[in-house]
């Protein structure tokens, strides 16, 4: 199997009013953990941005891609061929300013990690999914099916779950660990959602294959709670309880306290999410 790597990226939005949370994903840009640009794409099409803010500066938008292509091409031709990894600098520095400054109608996300085995054809993937779902779709290169019952097909498998119960909204993806570990760190948790003020974290995880990430997650988690109350349940696919990675992996968590919840059951798992959002006390 392609080794997976671990990869950033920043949307680009456009919002006509700082007094308005309205905005809409313009750009994208990706990154390598080392901060080498794979790649960048904004979008050639600005009905949407024009039904947001008929007033808008197109001629501005337009020349966006010109201006971070100059900016791309100055951040690699300031790494000598020989330096590796590269410094994080150039273009991706510049983002996170910009993400900063929070200012003008253009506004930068923060960085968000993403895992992925080809980082090209997930700069495809994002934007299709990030800043052209109202365009006509072009087919995306053909992929390798995901291993059934990997971490990454169980992670599909939560996001059609959450999304089909109406919870999608409700929570956070690719949370950043950071300020409870160290900085820098690249560990993201899936998923995590806040009722009733306590935080909540889930993750996919496969029992039989991944057994480091088991204890990364049980660090995590340990580092997560010296600072702040929280609860973590890891969802796995079904596996043979004799296997002794399963057991291995099972004995990891529970010692972390972590919960553990089957495929099975997940439908169920998110329905008792949806009650405890219906019981938070209104403001």
């Amino acid at each position: 199997m392609p080794e997976s790597k671990n990869c950033e990226y920043f949307l680009a939005y456009y919002a006509p009013s700082a007094l308005r949370e309205t905005r809409v994903a313009i750009g994208l840009f990706l990154f390598e953990e080392s901060g080498r640009l794979v790649g960048h794409r904004l979008a050639e099409d600005w009905r949407t941005v024009r039904c947001l803010d008929p007033q808008a500066d197109l001629a501005m938008l337009g020349s966006l891609s010109a201006h971070f292509e100059q900016l791309a091409t100055e951040s690699a031709a300031s790494v000598p061929a020989s330096e590796f990894p590269p410094p994080v600098e150039g273009l991706y520095e510049r983002l996170r300013q910009m993400e900063q400054e929070f200012s003008g109608a253009l506004q930068i996300s923060p960085a968000r990690g993403v895992l992925t085995t080809d980082p090209q054809q997930e700069l495809d993937r994002l934007f299709e999914q990030h800043i052209a779902p109202w365009a006509p779709r072009r087919p995306l290169p053909s992929r390798a099916p995901l291993r059934v019952g990997g971490r990454q097909w169980i992670r599909g498998q939560m996001s059609d779950a959450i999304r089909r119960h109406g919870l999608w909204e409700r929570f956070d993806r690719d949370v950043s660990v950071e300020q409870f570990t160290a900085p820098g760190d690249g560990f993201r948790i899936d998923f995590s959602y806040k009722p009733n003020g306590v935080v909540q974290y889930l993750h996919a995880l496969s029992l039989e294959r991944d057994w480091t990430q088991a204890k990364l997650l049980s660090y995590t988690c340990w580092r997560i709670r010296e600072k702040t109350e929280a609860r973590l349940t890891a969802i796995v696919a079904d596996a043979d309880p004799a296997l002794p990675a399963v057991q291995s992996c099972r004995r990891i968590l529970t010692e972390a306290e972590i919960a553990v919840e089957p495929l099975s059951r997940l439908d169920a798992f998110l329905e008792e999410m949806r009650r405890e959002f219906r019981s938070e006390p209104r403001g």
